[in-house]
């Protein structure tokens, strides 16, 4: 029985794992791969969390000849709802076809609104006042110009949509061309899905099926027009079904190129077998323990594949080969490579898990996933494939290798000088790598929905394209109208202060007990009233299309509530998202003065507005924000990272020399990576950031096989070279050819991480297997 229970302790870990991987969950979001505490970060997440829809669609509709853009787009929206593939398309605002929709919404803005102008309205609607009120609206409509302004001005007789919370935005965003562009050339469609959408996958299967459709429609109807997709569940699928392919395809190159340099090297196909097998065991426990403790993880960590496969093919491999070297007694093969793969793994582990001191959760996933897997590698490599490689890898020739192209000493010595002679003179001359913290580095190359996306901004400009989204984020209404208060406050004071030229705030839209109560005779009075304006309003000439909008709002003055209808919650959506038991999101805009705009070195008065539930939110703001952290985060992991390093190469050398040439091979290697990285102008970014930890632990990793090896065969170049040198050289091969299948992602970012981690891993090779023998054998 004792010698099963290790066996039967894995098998228990496999199904535990198991039961793990069915609960974890992807998430294409860039957000969930940074710091949560900094205020920019919470800005966007509480944005997204507002205003994007994964479960809605954008459709830009262009017409440059036959079939206007208006008619395109309606014709397309009514195909698409017949067809069952959306729940509902709208080609124009909801109020336009219900304009009693909003009669909710303008009452309930006026109970909400200044106490001083809702008097004012109800003194233009006196009996004395309201004939040169509604005389003054019909010279409106005459001389209003064909659009928005005649079809706010022939539906509003009475000012209703005058009032100040509503009328900028009723204006600009749905008016009677609310989704047409300035010129008539092109429209928007919005779609909504006939079904919640679940994560990247489902919303791609959804927009595959709305994709179908069109060209159904394109097919019957013959128009012209163009059309193209954007809006948040075009920029999810696409995100997340590409990165997918991407990590899956290079998984596989990595796979299949370990197995082809493993038969070369090997000539064994059981061995080879029980390796895949082993790798897999690993991953699946690996990816299975974060679904037991994550739950979700962002779809890069997946990048973890790749450098799982690696180290733990690392340690398969050196025990293979040194099987070649000290036979196949099962004793005498645990010997040999039983400690350098222990150590290697305990220590690269805790390389990777203190990531978690860098306080970016994408990268403090990555290296648990990645720490939990170096350990069942361990455990899997000498409890499982030791034996079986001393069983049925016997009988394959020694290798013979003769390791005089090693340099010795003083050329070891040598080279080194010299490379970093390079890279310090490289750094000094071009300066450390720059950084890039922007979302569209996680998007395809040749993105459709950010071309939709940017073609939807040069028809539908935004008027004012130096304001930077605020945020304003409360549990209840009373810390929302708290808030926005506060905000006021200090939106002003900072306008004051010069250092923002101008904002704006949803004031009105939040509901107000004292405005309401301040407010609610003098609008039962009207509403009591409402005969008397009606036929006066009939009198002035106005039709009875004109006057259901303000009929419906002399209604609704008698009881104000919170709007519930469809038309009313497409224009509060534009500025607010109340939950149903109070609270929620505001949104309004800020626009700062140039010197302290994101891009200069006065955003730091700027970034003092943050606080308390009022965000600035714009992607714009993370590159300083996130430069600033990086340069603290880093000494705070990378201090109690290198204290442990340090203290567990001791154990583990018992020698202070072997230590500080495992350093040096890091520093080394390092320098060299960052010097080539600014010499070709890379920069670091959310995704190749998690490169360093590859780099800090293979290059750990290689020097920990290299030292103990030379060690137990005395300095003996030859025994090295041809036992664990060989097997690091082809662990190093698969991990540069693996990698190097991401740089041509269809993504910047796993781009950047592919040639990031091999050139890093060149290095660490180069460091390790070349330089680090020579370094040792220096003072003998």
């Amino acid at each position: 029985m004792r010698r099963f229970w290790p066996v039967l302790m894995l098998a228990a870990a496999v199904i535990v794992a198991a039961c793990g991987l069915a609960r974890l969950r992807f998430d294409t979001d860039v957000l969930s791969m940074l710091p949560g505490h900094l205020p920019e970060v919470k800005g966007l997440k509480a944005r997204h969390a507002a205003f994007a829809r994964e479960d809605e669609a954008i459709l830009l509709v262009e017409s440059p000849g036959g079939m206007p853009a208006e008619e395109a787009a309606r014709s397309l929206a009514v195909a698409l709802e017949k067809s069952g593939v959306v729940r509902e398309a709208r080609w124009q605002p909801r109020w336009t076809d219900d304009p009693s929709g909003l009669a909710e919404l303008v009452a309930y803005l006026w109970a909400n609104g200044d106490p001083a102008e809702t008097s004012a309205l109800a003194a233009r609607l006196s009996p004395e006042n309201s004939a040169a009120t509604f005389a003054t609206a019909l010279d409106d409509v005459a001389s209003s110009l064909e659009g928005e302004d005649l079809a706010i001005a022939a539906h509003d007789p009475f000012g209703f949509l005058a009032q100040p919370a509503i009328s900028a935005v009723l204006a600009n965003a749905v008016g009677g061309n609310g989704f047409a562009s300035a010129d008539g050339s092109a429209h928007l469609v919005f779609l909504d899905a006939p079904r919640p959408i679940h994560g990247y996958r489902d919303a791609g299967k959804w927009l595959d099926e709305v994709r179908l459709s069109i060209a159904h429609w394109k097919s019957k109807s013959g128009t012209g027009a163009t059309v193209v997709i954007t809006g948040e569940s075009a920029f999810s699928s696409e995100i997340g079904l590409a990165m997918e392919r991407d990590l899956s395809g290079g998984i596989a190159i990595a796979l299949g190129l370990i197995a082809l340099l493993f038969w070369w090297m090997q000539r064994r196909l059981k061995l080879l077998g029980a390796l895949v097998v082993t790798l897999c065991g690993v991953f699946a426990i690996a990816l299975g323990m974060a679904g037991w403790i994550f739950g979700e993880i962002s779809i890069i960590a997946l990048a973890s594949a790749e450098i799982l496969i690696g180290l733990a093919t690392d340690y398969g491999l050196v025990i293979c080969q040194e099987a070649k070297l000290v036979g196949h007694d099962r004793r005498a093969l645990l010997r040999a490579s039983g400690k350098p793969v222990i150590c290697g793994a305990i220590t690269t582990a805790v390389v990777f898990s203190a990531l978690n001191l860098g306080r970016f959760p994408g990268m403090a996933q990555l290296g648990t996933i990645i720490a939990i897997g170096l350990l069942a590698a361990a455990a899997f490599m000498i409890l499982l494939y030791l034996p079986f490689v001393a069983k049925h890898g016997a009988d394959r020739p020694a290798p013979q290798g003769s390791a005089r192209f090693l340099p010795h000493r003083r050329a070891s010595l040598m080279i080194t000088a010299t490379l970093l002679a390079v890279s310090l003179g490289i750094l000094a001359w071009k300066g450390m790598p720059g950084a890039e913290f922007d979302s569209k580095i996680m998007r395809p190359r040749n993105s459709a929905a950010m071309a939709a996306f940017e073609r939807l901004q040069e028809k539908f400009p935004s008027e004012n394209p130096d304001a930077i989204p605020l945020i304003i984020e409360a549990e209840n209404d009373t810390a929302m109208l708290a808030r926005l208060n506060t905000a006021r406050d200090r939106l002003n004071a900072a306008k004051s202060a010069g250092t923002i030229l101008d904002f704006s705030l949803p004031t009105g839209w939040w509901p107000d007990a004292a405005n309401q109560s301040a407010n609610r005779s003098i609008l039962a009075a009207l509403s009591s009233d409402a005969p008397r304006l009606l036929s006066a309003a009939d009198e002035a000439g106005f039709t009875a299309d004109g006057t259901v909008l303000g009929r419906e709002i002399l209604n609704a003055f008698a009881n104000p509530v919170f709007p519930k209808s469809p038309p009313a919650r497409e224009v509060m959506a534009l500025v607010s998202l109340r939950h149903e038991n109070g609270g929620g999101f505001a949104h309004g805009t800020v626009t700062p003065a140039p010197q302290y705009a994101p891009d200069t070195p006065g955003y730091a008065r700027l970034r003092e507005m943050n606080g308390n539930g009022i965000w600035l939110s714009d992607w714009e703001l993370l590159k300083p924000a996130l430069g600033t952290m990086i340069r603290s985060g880093l000494a705070r992991m990378l201090a109690p990272m290198g204290l442990l390093l340090i203290a567990m190469m001791w154990l583990i050398f018992r020698s202070f020399r072997d230590v500080v040439l495992a350093i040096a091979a890091m520093v080394v290697s390092t320098a060299c990576l960052l010097a080539v990285m600014s010499a070709c102008g890379l920069k670091w970014n959310f995704v190749n950031l998690m490169a360093t930890p590859l780099l800090l632990g293979t290059g750990i990793d290689y020097a920990i096989h290299v030292i103990l090896t030379l060690k137990r065969t005395g300095g003996c170049f030859r025994d090295f070279w041809n036992g664990t040198g060989k097997a690091l050289l082809f662990c190093g091969a698969s991990n540069v050819i693996g990698f190097g299948s991401l740089i041509i992602s269809s993504s910047d970012a796993l781009s950047s991480l592919g040639i990031t981690a091999v050139i890093g891993i060149v290095f660490s090779v180069i460091t390790s297997l070349l330089l680090l023998p020579g370094w040792r054998t220096m003072d003998t």
